[in-house]
């Protein structure tokens, strides 16, 4: 029985979450006793389910110094409403006469806690990683010697009074840099927005939160550890915010660094080599116009390597590589046909680097003298939960974690030849269950209307036939891009898919992978080419016969949801719209984001700027699509006070409007229950405004 089916067998009933001949279910408050939730629980337990208990992806892939060993951070289910828990893991990597064994994950972490991060020390003896295991969400180090049995333990014998981000083992292993967040900063929107734990203290219900223009004391700090004396110093100064950080040769750290904490001061950082003996600054790159990430020294620290991205979120950013000498501060930028998301040092002159290519994962060695780019490798595939995320061997070649729409994500490796071997998968019954039910999935392009190509993935439902109703996906950023991932990079897209609809995964100008030109297209015009290009993607699957005209959807989230209220305000094609974390007043969100984006014109007080002309509030009187929005309470990227705006406004233009805001939801709706709910309520939208059957 389809979801359609059930509820419109439960038409005209009066008990809670019911839909009645009036409105859909997506309009009532409380759907849990509804058979639309039973089903979509269901589903959310048949995919999951048969992971509880055993490992079902990994991230963080660090190879061990002699190459025989791989550890991870595993993700490992035990119920729907807990979500996944991470922990360590290693893993034993085939080699020589053991390639034909099936290699066996052990955990190296246990508890109720996460466990994650995993770093191996320079003589491959120690195995350091993160844990909350002290107090849930403030991580600290702790370590495993791996010539001994036992449990980790901490590394700093009193925890640092915030939360361990990220750390770094100099190449001698004598010391470890650590990065260290104060309680309660914000958290990145890839990260779902929101705060870090903040300092377990007791505070009267009545004390206010207090905003100055003063410097900021709550920063992200960089620390020294000192591997035998177990001694720990800050390096970094005070009020100076490190947001990544490396070793730059044995004397010296390298630092993306800004003077405010918040998301939006990214943008304004420079990048530093900060002496470990007296904590000086000398900056090696101004702050300028691009965004930096992956900072990276060589072993001698004599060059620095980092990426340079028009923009994006800070934890996923891709770009150019720009190699800067470490004495004279010259920059010399190194072209490639890849946007580089990561990157690592082979040598003295070599670099190993991945990104993306149009639709493609790329792997590279870059020599910084001659600027030779050489390919190692490409896939179809994601190779990382986002942007590809390597691990180099030590004697050459690499390993990944490779997902796609029909394959479970899995741990592979790749040889100096460009040869893939897989040695960990983590398909499981779930996903046997589930793939008969994604259908199809298919790479399209289409020209745009100044000629210019664009990319995406078509997803067609496995029943039903042409045309079928499509729905529009328009990813976050706008520097950002879709990849071939296992459900569609959200869950709710193979879910969308199983219900009968096609649906379009689109990259347009803007989006990451297409080199820096493609990216820059959207500064300054967001909602104009940008917006042309995915109506255009429209117009070629109705023309060619793919998509229904009469049943067309547009969903998204932060920059997609943004557009799938714009989109509306310049065209009636849409039958419905579900924004998802919205921005419907580019003015507003300057004022009360975090984020503070540049891709408009700059000139956010003026009322004849783009921050006014292209916000969808401004024309909502334009607005005739039936409109749902989902919100998360605590999203500081896009605060749900814009969704409440714009749906008070539809409301005032007579246009059908329902906003659904979750109380522990961030940037994005993630986490179950509330992922069950937003389902329910997708679907009840849809389906009641661009049914399956017609």
């Amino acid at each position: 029985m389809t979801l359609r089916a059930l509820e419109n067998g439960e038409r005209g009933k009066n008990s809670r979450g019911i839909r009645n001949h009036d409105y859909p279910l997506a309009e009532v408050p409380d759907i849990a006793d509804s058979q639309v939730w039973k089903q979509v629980e269901e589903f959310f337990t048949k995919v999951h389910a048969p992971s509880f208990g055993q490992l079902s992806n990994a991230e963080d892939l660090a190879v061990s110094p002699d190459g025989t060993r791989l550890a991870f951070t595993g993700h490992i289910w035990s119920s729907l409403k807990d979500g996944p828990k991470t922990h360590v893991h290693i893993v034993d990597l085939p080699t020589g006469s053991s390639m034909s064994a099936d290699p066996v994950p052990v955990a190296a972490s246990h508890g109720p806690h996460n466990n994650e991060k995993p770093k191996w020390s320079p003589d491959g003896k120690t195995l350091v990683f993160l844990s909350d295991r002290i107090r849930a969400g403030q991580y600290q180090l702790f370590y495993l010697r791996s010539d001994r049995i036992g449990e980790a333990q901490p590394l700093i014998s009193e925890p640092l009074q915030g939360i361990i981000e990220d750390f770094s083992w100099s190449h001698d292993g004598s010391a470890i840099l650590i990065g260290l967040a104060a309680f309660g900063l914000p958290k990145s929107g890839f990260e779902g927005s929101g705060t870090l734990v903040d300092l377990d203290v007791s505070r009267s219900q009545w004390t206010p939160t207090v905003k100055t223009d003063h410097t900021a004391m709550d920063v992200r700090s960089l620390w020294f550890h000192d591997v035998q004396s177990h001694q720990t110093r800050r390096i970094s100064l005070p009020g100076r915010n490190i947001w990544r950080f490396a070793w730059c040769g044995p004397q010296d750290a390298v630092a993306i660094v800004s003077d405010r904490p918040g998301e939006g001061a990214y943008k304004e950082s420079s990048l530093v080599k900060i002496s470990l003996s007296d904590c000086v600054e000398h900056v090696m790159v101004e702050r300028g116009e691009y965004f930096m990430a992956q900072p990276t020294a060589s072993p001698s620290g004599s060059k620095v390597a980092f990426v340079e991205s028009v923009g994006g979120d800070r934890t996923k950013l891709a770009g150019c590589i720009v190699c800067v000498d470490s004495k004279t501060n010259k920059q010399t930028r190194i072209a490639s046909s890849v946007d580089i998301a990561s990157l690592e040092w082979f040598n003295e002159e070599t670099l190993f680097s991945m990104g993306l290519r149009d639709l493609t994962s790329v792997a590279l060695k870059v020599n910084v003298l001659t600027h030779e780019v050489r390919e190692l490798w490409s896939t179809g595939n994601a190779c990382g939960p986002s942007y590809p995320q390597p691990a180099s061997l030590p004697g050459g070649g690499f390993a990944v974690v490779r997902q796609g729409w029909e394959l479970q994500p899995e741990i592979g490796l790749v040889n100096e030849a460009g040869a893939y071997t897989q040695i960990l998968s983590f398909e499981d019954d779930g996903g046997r269950w589930l793939r008969p039910q994604l259908g199809q999935s298919h790479t399209v392009s289409w020209e745009s209307t100044d000629g210019l190509e664009i990319q995406g993935f078509l997803y067609l439902p496995p029943k039903g036939q042409k045309p079928y109703p499509l729905i529009l996906n328009v990813h976050g950023g706008p520097m950002s891009a879709f990849v071939d991932q296992w459900m569609g990079y959200r869950t709710w897209v193979a879910f969308l898919v199983a219900q009968g609809y096609a649906v379009l995964n689109a990259n347009p100008r803007g989006s990451l992978g297409r080199g820096r030109e493609f990216t820059q297209g959207v500064v300054g015009d967001l909602g104009g080419g940008d917006a042309t290009d995915l109506l255009r993607g429209l117009d070629h699957l109705v023309s060619s016969g793919v998509a229904d005209a009469s049943r067309l959807g547009v969903i998204g989230g932060s920059y997609g949801g943004f557009q799938s209220a714009w989109l509306t305000t310049l065209t009636n094609r849409f039958a419905a719209a579900i924004p998802i974390s919205p921005v419907s007043d580019w003015n507003l969100q300057w004022l009360s984001s975090d984020l503070r984006q540049r891709t408009l014109d700059n000139r956010p007080y003026d009322i004849e700027s783009l921050y006014f002309r292209r916000s969808p509030l401004r024309h909502v009187h334009r607005c005739k699509t039936p409109t749902l929005q989902l919100v998360g309470k605590v999203d500081q990227c896009t605060p749900p006070a814009q969704a409440h705006y714009y749906h008070t406004a539809l409301l005032d233009h007579g246009v059908k409007s329902c906003i659904v805001e979750y109380p522990k939801e961030g940037h994005g709706i993630r986490q179950f229950p509330a992922l069950i709910d937003a389902c329910c309520r997708m679907i009840s939208w849809f389906d009641h405004f661009m049914p399956v059957d017609k």
